[in-house]
């Protein structure tokens, strides 16, 4: 019984550190707050295992061998494998969440990293553009505020295709979002006149009739036609201020109906494709930089 009373404060020795003058260094010692969790787990586990050790010899020097004395070492083998799954278990969660706040830091360092590298020509860049994206809510032209903007951006910030789509209406302004709504407004009259009718003469005159009489209270409305359906669909996008939604469906018009609604088409067009444009050079501003180790991966060879 001593010898196995010796085996079993070894493994105890071998599982917990002794915390005298052979403990490792603070700076090569895990966290505290990774270790402390699992202290008493495997303070548990050693003294189990010590007294799994010293079951046997208690055993032999009493001569039991009856089935209950079995099963009762039996249990503490199995307890004393319970306490070892849940001590790797919490290591394991405990390594886990140490990886991620690892992670998390090296992710803040590089943040960190690409802020300073942005540098006092980047902020005043991104200050030009939100400049300009203000400038074209309004109809005046904004000639001066792009080009500001223009003379502040880094290399790549401004592409070609959208310079020169800023550029081709920044001299003269283009027409707001509530200005192309009340033009709309305006023009929807003529273009249901003009709009063609998809019925004979006898269902036009039925449908007259239909409207006197449900004006008087004595008939349903008549149902609207295809173009008068889409046109009031226009209408309803540009009071939702939709305007991309209103351009789709002002595309989609009668054939005959196109020349009369072209000029109209033709600003609300500039106008999502000026706004698509600044928004796409804040976007460019507002994101870090690439890496030169990104640059040289995406440069071809």
């Amino acid at each position: 019984m001593p010898i196995q009373l010796l085996h079993a404060r070894r493994l105890s020795a071998s599982i917990l550190p002794s915390g005298r003058g052979d403990a490792a260094p603070a700076e090569a010692r895990p966290s505290g707050i990774i270790l402390a969790p699992l202290a008493g787990v495997v303070c548990g586990a050693a003294l189990a295992a010590g007294a799994l050790l010293l079951w046997p010899g208690a055993l032999a020097s009493a001569g039991a061998s009856s089935p209950a004395v079995v099963l009762a070492v039996e249990d503490r083998a199995a307890a004393l494998e319970t306490l070892l799954r849940q001590a790797n278990a919490q290591l394991a969660a405990h390594a886990a969440r140490a990886e991620a706040a690892a992670q998390q830091a090296e992710a803040a360092a590089q943040r960190m990293a690409a802020l300073e590298q942005r540098g006092p020509t980047a902020d005043r860049f991104l200050a030009a553009a939100l400049l300009l994206q203000s400038s074209i809510a309004t109809p005046r032209p904004w000639l001066r505020e792009y080009q500001a903007m223009a003379a502040l951006a880094p290399p790549g910030a401004l592409p070609p295709p959208l310079a020169e789509v800023l550029a081709s209406h920044a001299a003269r302004g283009l027409p707001t979002e509530a200005e192309l709504r009340e033009r709309f407004a305006a023009l929807a009259p003529q273009l249901l006149a003009r709009a063609p009718r998809e019925a004979t003469l006898v269902d036009q005159a039925g449908s007259t009739a239909r409207g006197m009489l449900a004006a008087i209270g004595l008939a349903a409305q008549p149902q609207p036609g295809a173009q008068a359906t889409a046109l009031a669909g226009i209408a309803e996008h540009l009071k939702r201020g939709n305007l991309p939604a209103a351009l789709a469906d002002a595309g989609a018009l009668d054939a005959s109906l196109q020349p009369l609604v072209a000029g109209w088409l033709a600003q609300a067009r500039a106008r999502v494709a000026v706004e698509q444009a600044v928004q796409e050079t804040l976007l460019r501003a507002l994101s870090p930089p690439p890496s030169p180790a990104l640059a040289a991966m995406r440069r071809p060879s």
